[in-house]
């Protein structure tokens, strides 16, 4: 059996991988998409449902003992190896590092020069294979030699498994765990900025074993341009900081929640998204949703200070010039974390201790 035969075995068991990891993970394959900038976001939804399971199936058909049909489905596979590389390719020249999810929720999602390396290889392997189909190899193998290559398989599966242990390659991201958040609460005399009395939510935050700290001194510039610091920002109240940025995928969840967000928790708690890129900048549709609320973070010095690592990711500010919860990282989690500071909002306003809610100012 030729040693070639190992280039459509590595394709299968990457199409395999690829396609058992997106099955749990179309959310992330979605948010990938997005990442990417890939057209036609209406089809993102239908995309992610699809194709984990063709890449099951074309895995599995590629060995079925029909030279013909084997030679269209490695055509198939290799189009599909090529179109990865593309978008790999040109997600490298964007300006913020993006996740591709390329193989769900495995490995290290970010793009990055390794990738498209991997991806260039497994083209390679690809294109390799329809000539191994083609030609009637890889029929030939599964009809007469059915052992070895078998045997083959097995082999590139330990090589591959030993490989990924001895470098770590499957272990989960070290992502902050989501702090329970310290909400502000006013008394009667409280006015509607919500107060700067922090005293119930900081019991709350020594009951759930959240050591808070003191906001750093780090700067952000307004939309006006004029330069802020963090302190100065929640000298009347608290503030939600959402770092995003535009185009990632899990941050345009987050900021298509922000309007919702500013009318449940203000005017308790400032809500405002924090972008690298400065006001004038920001796409419209961007704009369109953070208007009034937009701050600007050169390099995420703020982001950094405050220990995110990552966008999207969230820290509450409290108006006492302490953290009041966080930083967390990633979609789920920062919408997670926003959805228990509106709930301790809400059971406040119940027992009067904070104001009623009003229109939010845009």
């Amino acid at each position: 059996m030729s040693p070639a035969l190992a280039a459509p075995i590595l394709i299968t068991m990457t199409l395999l991988v690829s396609g058992l990891a997106k099955l749990g993970s179309r959310r992330a394959t979605v948010d990938a998409m997005t990442s990417l900038r890939l057209p036609a976001r209406g089809l993102h939804r239908l995309v992610a449902t699809v194709l984990p399971g063709a890449e099951v199936a074309l895995a599995l058909l590629l060995w079925a003992p029909v030279p013909v049909l084997q030679t269209v489905i490695a055509v198939l596979v290799a189009a599909l190896m090529v179109a990865y590389l593309v978008i790999i390719a040109r997600a490298l020249r964007f300006e913020e590092a993006v996740e591709c999810a390329c193989f769900g929720t495995l490995a290290s999602p970010t793009v990055s020069r390794a990738t498209l390396l991997r991806n260039a290889l497994l083209t390679l392997a690809a294109l390799l294979t329809v000539v191994l189909a083609a030609t009637g190899e890889v029929a030939d193998a599964v009809v007469h030699t059915p052992g070895s290559l078998l045997g083959w398989a097995l082999a590139l599966v330990a090589t591959t498994v030993l490989t990924t242990a001895a470098l770590g390659g499957l272990t989960a991201p070290d992502v902050p765990s989501a702090a329970a958040p310290a909400v502000p609460h006013g008394d009667e005399h409280a006015g509607d900025a919500g107060g700067s009395e922090l005293d119930r939510g900081a019991e709350e935050a020594e009951e759930l074993d959240y050591e808070r700290s003191a906001i750093p001194a780090a700067v952000l510039q307004r939309e006006d341009g004029t330069l802020v610091t963090l302190r100065e920002l929640t000298e009347a109240r608290a503030a939600l900081l959402l770092f995003v940025t535009e185009g990632c995928g899990p941050c345009e969840r987050v900021l298509d929640q922000v309007g919702g967000w500013a009318a449940e928790l203000e005017p308790t708690v400032q809500v405002l998204a924090v972008l690298r890129t400065p006001a004038a900048g920001l796409r419209e549709r961007t704009t369109a949703r953070v208007a009034g609320r937009a701050l600007h973070d050169p390099r995420f010095s703020a982001r950094e200070a405050l220990g995110g690592r990552g966008a999207p990711s969230a820290v509450l500010l409290g108006a006492d010039g302490m953290l009041a919860g966080g930083p967390v990282v990633g979609g789920d989690e920062v919408i997670g974390f926003a959805a228990e500071i509106a709930e301790q909002i809400r059971e406040a306003r119940a027992e009067g201790a904070l104001p009623a809610a009003e229109p939010a100012a845009h």
